[in-house]
């Protein structure tokens, strides 16, 4: 598929998907029952591993018209971390279950939910994913069970700076399609009306991945049924990369700091 080239645009990444989402959700195309497809995802991994400071390399939309490259100098930088020991030390592990119609709509019945219930706080596991850009942060609770690794489900709302923008409640899925030493592959849906899928490319530092990593990756998500309507580059300008990073690194610490105290 021909891309054309757009360049010098001054809205973030995140605000103009957020803006195709609100758009989306005012002409609503997709039936109101519409919940994220299973993409059978990356399970086999070590969850250590994949935590820590990931940097934005490219997104990939799967679901709009625009049929264009565009190249942002703003960078995108990704934050991963456990949080399962906190919430279940809170005690309020079984409130963290924003994403629980999300179980009802895939045929799960009363006497499953009973099962689930039993196993949760055993199989169970919680993360916490911060996307960062031009020092605006949200902030997302996500669930897995241990069994299926890369299949995270939205666990609350989100927080975060970025809230200020005009912003609709992610609620869905976050499925690791790939996961290796030097970059991580992140396929967001959203459930809610208006949904939208998109897919983040991350590498361990900035501006890592070759163009081999790249197109193996998309090779990927097509033989995953996922064509590509848009690609957008971030990062452009690499020296942009440490800023965000260590923006986010003082976030971190801080809210670090106040879950101690």
């Amino acid at each position: 598929m021909a891309f054309g080239v757009k360049t010098g645009l001054t809205l973030t990444v995140f605000q103009l998907l957020v803006t195709q989402i609100y758009c989306q959700s005012s002409s609503e195309t997709r039936p109101p029952t519409f919940f994220c497809t299973d993409l059978n995802p990356q399970n086999s991994l070590d969850l250590e591993q994949i935590m820590g400071m990931w940097y934005g390399s490219e997104i990939l939309v799967h679901d709009d018209n625009e049929g264009h490259e565009s190249y942002y100098r703003t960078c995108v930088v990704i934050h991963l971390a456990d949080i399962t020991s906190q919430i279940l030390k809170s005690g309020d592990g079984s409130q963290h279950h924003y994403g629980k119609e999300y179980d009802d709509q895939h045929g799960l019945q009363e006497g499953d939910h009973r099962q689930i219930s039993r196993t949760r706080n055993n199989n169970m596991r919680y993360l916490r994913l911060i996307w960062d850009e031009k020092g605006s942060n949200l902030e997302y609770t996500l669930r897995y069970n241990s069994s299926r690794a890369g299949f995270w489900i939205s666990s609350g709302p989100q927080k975060g700076t970025m809230l200020e923008f005009q912003y609709i409640q992610f609620s869905g899925t976050v499925q690791v399609m790939k996961a290796v030493g030097n970059h991580l592959v992140l396929t967001f849906c959203n459930n809610t009306p208006g949904s939208h899928l998109f897919t983040v490319v991350l590498g361990r530092k900035p501006n890592s991945l070759t163009y081999e990593d790249i197109q193996s990756i998309r090779n990927l998500l097509k033989h995953r049924g996922l064509s590509t309507s848009a690609i957008r580059k971030v990062c452009t300008n690499g020296g942009a990369s440490l800023s965000s990073s260590l923006t986010l690194l003082m976030f971190i610490i801080l809210k670090a700091s106040s879950v101690i105290s």
